[in-house]
């Protein structure tokens, strides 16, 4: 959880009883561009990134990379401050061309395709760190550290089948279990040149080092994949999809692009009662058998929320973060990264990003693209946005004027905060009203200082006083009156 406390954020109606002359409005982050680049020749294969984590004072970005043996990936991170300067520890865990001065993590020379690396609060600390890695050939298993910089293999596979992609993992306190959001391919939905749609589907277990539990007699079944040579040149087989043995939590309806699906939550628990998600949308371009390439198509970066973990909203349809324009980096894919940094009045998110098509390249002769931009010195590792804290989602009012009326919420504080940016031309005045829907003695619209500015921490006050201690334990609403504002949060 990143913020342990009871924010009020306004990206569904829970905490909103009314509105005038106002509307919820999805913010999208400041693209600040490239923060970690391909330096060194060990990132010169396949590289993409995975996690944010923090330990030990420092943020830690891990990525996984492909060297020159085909049957083994490997992982490696870099550590940052602050978030926004990135640099590579040398570690000593692997060698590579005859040396351990390098950022790269032992994970016992295992393959797995996607990761997500996650530090647990419980259990002992060999296994502080947690990994959870997937491969469609052999399915989804654990590995955990004290350090997260030798990883061992625990357990027995997770999950038995081809889910791909970055899965988003985390303990959650409020329910003391692991959350899991894996990809699906739902067969009720089919996409261009694929038998179904991508989709998130959801699983939570109290034990990772026990297979999850799912519906062995789900109906409809995929069949596995089609056998093909593996990495050390002997036939392998995927295994099939996951389609109704786990529920859908985040897919795509008929409000969506029909050719697109939506797949890679980037789920995060961000506070007591919210969980926020930043899914990719792919769209579909026709395939091999149309002219194209295979499994080919654009991507961009979407947005979720949650106040339980389990039931998702995308109530702002829309990319969260756009593609770039023709000289930028990610002008055709990209994937959120999991895990965020808060700053003084921003979060840093990261994300991959390409200039390739998803296919772009693969024929039925050149199955894996390769010859069609192949990474090279300088191309990025992650890209940085920049958000306002807690600003994902803001309540509008119209620049004539409007209003908003909060659902009660309990005061724990001796002042009520706010984050709002009314800018020069808006303004707002405050009231707390009591059980009985009325102005509570001196704390009404008359009384109320004028709002005026751009603060993640507001002090609201009334007369030039702004202690609520008299109130801490009340039931209170929030009325606030303003024109051309934003209302990004109320801190209690």
């Amino acid at each position: 959880m990143l913020f342990n406390d009871n924010r009020l954020l306004f990206f569904d109606l829970r905490y909103i009883e009314s509105l005038e002359n106002a509307e919820l409005v999805l913010n999208p982050p400041q693209k600040r561009g490239p923060c970690l680049l391909i330096e060194k020749d060990w990132e010169l294969g396949l590289v993409r990134g995975s996690s944010i984590v923090f330990w030990e004072g420092q943020w830690r970005l891990y990525y996984t990379l492909k060297t020159d043996d085909e049957r083994h990936r490997v992982m490696a991170f870099a550590v940052s401050d602050d978030g926004i300067t990135w640099e590579r520890p040398d570690l000593g865990a692997v060698e590579f061309a005859g040396s351990k001065r390098n950022n790269l993590v032992d994970i016992e020379g295992t393959r797995p395709d996607e990761v997500c690396v996650f530090i647990d609060p419980t259990g002992p600390d060999e296994h502080r760190f947690k990994l959870i890695c997937h491969w469609p050939y052999e399915g989804t298993w654990l590995m955990t550290s004290p350090d997260g910089i030798k990883f061992k293999r625990v357990g027995v596979p997770l999950l038995e089948f081809a889910t791909d992609n970055h899965q988003s993992v985390f303990y959650d306190p409020t329910i003391g279990k692991y959350r899991l959001y894996i990809r699906g391919a739902l067969k009720s939905r089919s996409v261009i040149g694929w038998k179904g749609s991508r989709v998130v589907v959801y699983a939570e277990t109290d034990d990772l080092f026990n297979p999850l539990e799912y519906d062995r007699n789900a109906p409809d079944p995929h069949e596995r994949g089609m056998i093909r040579p593996g990495p050390d040149g002997k036939m392998i087989q995927p295994l099939q999809g996951i389609n109704r043995e786990l529920p859908t939590v985040l897919g795509l309806d008929e409000l969506d692009p029909p050719d697109a699906d939506l797949y890679q939550a980037a789920a995060v628990h961000y506070s007591r009662d919210a969980y926020l998600a930043f899914p990719t949308l792919y769209y579909h371009y026709p395939g091999l058998e149309e002219g194209g390439f295979l499994n080919d198509g654009v991507l961009d970066i979407q947005f979720a929320a949650s106040r339980d973990g389990y039931l998702w909203r995308r109530d702002f349809r829309g990319s969260y973060v756009r593609l770039d324009l023709p000289d930028g980096p990610a002008t055709k894919q990209m994937h959120m990264l999991v895990g965020m940094i808060p700053h003084l009045h921003t979060l840093s998110q990261y994300h991959t990003g390409s200039r390739r098509t998803h296919g772009e390249g693969r024929t039925a002769d050149n199955i894996k693209g390769i010859g069609f931009h192949e990474p090279k010195m300088g191309d990025p590792i992650a890209l940085r946005v920049e958000q306002r804290m807690d600003g994902f989602v803001s309540v509008d009012s119209a620049y004539t004027g409007g209003s908003v009326l909060t659902a009660p919420f309990v005061v724990k504080s001796s002042q009520i905060r706010i984050n709002v940016d009314t800018s020069a031309s808006g303004m707002a005045r405050a009231a707390l009203l009591g059980e009985d829907g009325r102005e509570i003695l001196g704390f009404g619209l008359d009384e109320s200082d004028r709002i005026q500015g751009n603060d993640t921490n507001y002090v609201l006050s009334w007369k030039g006083n702004s202690d609520t201690t008299a109130l801490i334990g009340k039931s209170v609403r929030l009325l606030l009156k303003s024109r051309g504002t934003k209302l990004f949060a109320v801190y209690p």
